[in-house]
């Protein structure tokens, strides 16, 4: 509101306000609440673009990226076009953007736009990084959601979420938008949450999720690698070998068992496989094909990405900027 006199001299034909501003010689929309105002018009404006996009957004602490790169590995490698939005990159028509402003989840008109260019692409489908940011600040509101994955929720950015409940709260409603409605159709995938059951919010956000409607597809560690029965879990690894290329484990999802032979390191990589292959059983695609894109994946770029290796050392580079990470 302080910037509105300055907008208009500087062109701008309208504002969307919470309240009138006087003297202002252009038209005004006022709202109770614009950033949710903004979302709406810039999902409009682009022509409501992901409502013709299947969905995948993924939320949590850690994982985010690395999960967003490998589920867009396995539904390119079943046949399914896919963009990519977030902190390392945005992908459309199969074409890297680039991300220099690192941000995961962008302001709605940028966020819309993009979608929008996927859709004009060629891309059937979008994997978004969907951070407490983008959440708690509505830059995802008009995004038609048919996936939520939650990676892990432990704490980050109390500096503006004020509480570790509210960040958390944050979090969960990616899980409530998976509710259909006129901004959020049935696109003939149906509504899917992929939680982390290993994860100690996992069940809260299983809550959310069911009241939501969507259908629940939880994965985690077991036998000698997790408390978990496998049997409990729609996507569940029992075993792990890690390897100086990366790591081979074990995986039992529903009805078939299988190996994934990944080139990644790091333990943590394994739920973000096992959160990807949970995408996978919701849109029922063909693990054997999923196995196989996922092995071929190399490592994401800044995430426990190995650039060199020599004789006696190796060089990884790597982002961890939580506690816990």
């Amino acid at each position: 509101h302080d910037h509105v006199a300055g907008a208009v001299a500087s062109g701008a034909a309208a504002v969307l306000v919470e309240r009138p501003m006087p003297g202002i010689a252009v038209p005004e929309l006022v709202t109770c609440d614009a950033k949710v105002a903004l979302g709406i018009a810039a999902s409009w404006r682009a022509g409501d673009p992901s409502q013709r996009l299947g969905v995948v957004g993924i939320t949590g602490t850690d994982g985010k990226t690395t999960t967003a790169y490998l589920v867009r590995a396995l539904l390119e490698g079943t046949g399914h076009a896919s963009g990519l939005l977030g902190t390392t990159d945005v992908i459309v028509g199969g074409v890297s953007r680039g991300n220099a402003a690192r941000t995961s989840t962008p302001e709605a008109p940028e966020l819309q736009a993009t979608l929008a260019d996927m859709r004009d692409a060629g891309d059937r489908w979008a994997v978004v990084e969907s951070s407490s940011h983008g959440l708690a600040q509505q830059r995802v509101r008009g995004v038609a959601y048919d996936v939520a994955v939650l990676t892990n929720i432990t704490s980050e950015h109390l500096e503006f979420h004020g509480t570790l409940e509210a960040y958390r709260a944050a979090k969960r409603s990616l899980f409530e938008r998976l509710a259909v409605s006129a901004e959020n159709p049935e696109k003939g995938w149906g509504k899917h949450a992929v939680v982390n059951a290993d994860d100690p919010e996992g069940q809260k956000v299983a809550d959310v999720a069911d009241a939501a409607g969507a259908r629940l597809w939880r994965y985690g560690l077991a036998g000698e690698l997790g408390a978990a029965d496998a049997s409990s879990l729609e996507v569940a690894a029992t075993s792990l070998v890690e390897t100086p290329s990366g790591m081979r484990v074990g995986v039992r999802a529903g009805a078939w068992s299988g190996e994934f032979v990944l080139r990644l390191a790091g333990r943590f990589n394994v739920a973000n496989a096992l959160a990807a292959a949970g995408v996978a059983r919701a849109l029922d695609l063909d693990l054997d094909a999923v196995a196989a894109a996922l092995g071929r994946m190399d490592a994401v770029p800044g995430r426990m990405q190995r650039l060199d290796e020599g004789q006696d050392f190796s060089v990884v580079v790597d982002y961890a900027h939580t506690a816990e990470s």
